[in-house]
């Protein structure tokens, strides 16, 4: 039986990944900061305390890591305290499972959690993204997620442990939180269809992104932890741009409302267009996405409201 250390077992893709990995039978030891329970070990400690973090990991001396831990670009802190999420904590269990293989003569591997933020603003015609383009971040999460990539392959460079880390596009699908655009847009929506509001505001409809729903991630996190080469970041994303328009479009339909309710505010600003490229993580680990924008919006629509939705020609009962 495979033993797999998930950091950040608890958040949204921590979540889903762990059910995953239970499924399919593996030995999961969730890590965070907060008491919680889950259905396998949990072990509460912060990735801060370099003697905890060495303890936990020589005890349960994982065969694979998900470091999945850390700020996230909706709740972005303080510069410092994010580098030190991004940056420290990457180091932090780097080093923790560095030792330990040192000590037991094994070669465990670290998956890590990365972000197309870390691109920056790639110009248009570059589109789609792959991972030999040249990372410009745009902002302090971009930058932080770049040097803890940068941190994990550094701790890999003697071979002790093997690190492959991922470049994912936006996540989308149930647990997603009210930060990011589609939370935020099936939060408003579903206020309106149970009439807890009257209007739905919206931003820059015109910017397009890249959605894969968060249980595709999860399986290109174990695809990758399976079948990725050490040393290198696999780019996760669907390779199709959405505007966030047809977001839009998608969830006021399933919820059986019109544009009538919407109000366009004038937010803009950002990446314009983001669409990623796949190749490399379809090729090595023979990933693909299953789940189609629709059904993950659906599936996020439903957390905010029981009311009836729309599913092809058919309307449905959402979760209560």
């Amino acid at each position: 039986m495979t033993t797999m250390l998930v950091t950040g077992s608890h958040g949204w893709v921590g979540t889903h990944i762990c059910r995953l990995l239970a499924g399919q039978g593996h030995r999961v030891v969730g890590v965070g900061r907060r008491p919680q329970t889950m259905a396998g070990r949990y072990l509460q400690f912060d990735l801060h305390d370099a003697a905890a973090v060495d303890v936990a990991l020589d005890e349960v001396r994982p065969d694979v890591v998900f470091h999945l831990a850390g700020a996230t670009p909706q709740r972005e802190p303080e510069v410092g305290r994010l580098v030190a999420d991004c940056v420290g904590g990457t180091y932090s269990i780097g080093h923790a499972l560095r030792t330990v293989a040192r000590r037991y003569r094994y070669r465990p591997r670290l998956v890590l959690a990365g972000s197309s933020a870390q691109y920056g603003a790639v110009p248009w015609e570059q589109n789609p993204v792959s991972e030999q383009a040249l990372p410009r971040p745009t902002g302090a999460y971009g930058h932080a997620k770049l040097a803890a990539e940068a941190t994990a392959f550094a701790l890999a460079a003697d071979g002790h442990i093997e690190v492959v880390a991922a470049r994912a596009f936006n996540h989308v699908g149930p647990g997603e939180t009210v930060g990011t655009v589609a939370g935020a847009l099936a939060r408003r929506i579903a206020d309106v269809a149970a009439g807890r509001s009257s209007r739905v505001r919206v931003g820059d409809l015109d910017a397009v992104r890249d959605f894969t729903d968060v249980r595709d991630i999860a399986r290109a996190y174990l695809a990758m932890a399976q079948k990725g080469k050490s040393g290198d970041a696999y780019n996760v994303c669907s390779e199709s741009g959405v505007a966030i328009r047809t977001v839009l479009d998608i969830l006021l339909a399933l919820a059986n409302l019109d544009h009538s309710v919407v109000d366009l505010g004038a937010d803009r600003g950002g990446i314009g267009h983001q669409v990623g490229s796949a190749g490399r993580l379809r090729g090595e680990t023979g990933w693909t996405p299953r789940i189609p924008l629709r059904q993950s919006l659906r599936d996020l629509l439903a957390e905010h409201w029981s009311g009836p939705l729309r599913s092809g020609g058919e309307t449905t009962k959402g979760a209560t």
